[in-house]
């Protein structure tokens, strides 16, 4: 057998884990996330989203969390919101879901 082959699976599972990254952009760092209703109740509900991601079976627990968040934040900018109402934002978060309503808060 080629060794290119055997090179194949090596090169393709990094860029699998790679793609499976939520990049946070200057954007997505200023959205806040909370679980707690009485934070958002003045704002202007925009919409719903999800944390998921299809690596998220396979990650530990904390980082899976840590990468929903992230991906709460990035999407939630992306629609124009200031803050996501989630169950993820809970320290004591265990899953399974990683949906969240996102909000206008402010002028």
């Amino acid at each position: 057998m080629s060794h290119r082959f055997l090179l194949l699976p090596a090169l393709l599972v990094p860029a699998l884990m790679l793609g499976a990254c939520a990049v946070p952009t200057s954007r997505s760092n200023i959205v806040v996330l909370t679980d707690n209703k009485g934070v958002v109740e003045p704002c202007k509900q925009i919409g719903e989203i999800d944390g998921a991601s299809e690596m998220h079976a396979i990650l530990v627990l904390d980082k899976a969390r840590d990468a929903a968040l992230a991906r709460l934040k990035i999407r939630a900018a992306d629609m124009g919101g200031t803050h996501v109402l989630t169950p993820v934002a809970d320290i004591k978060w265990k899953g399974p879901s990683t949906a969240g309503t996102v909000y206008k808060c402010g002028a």
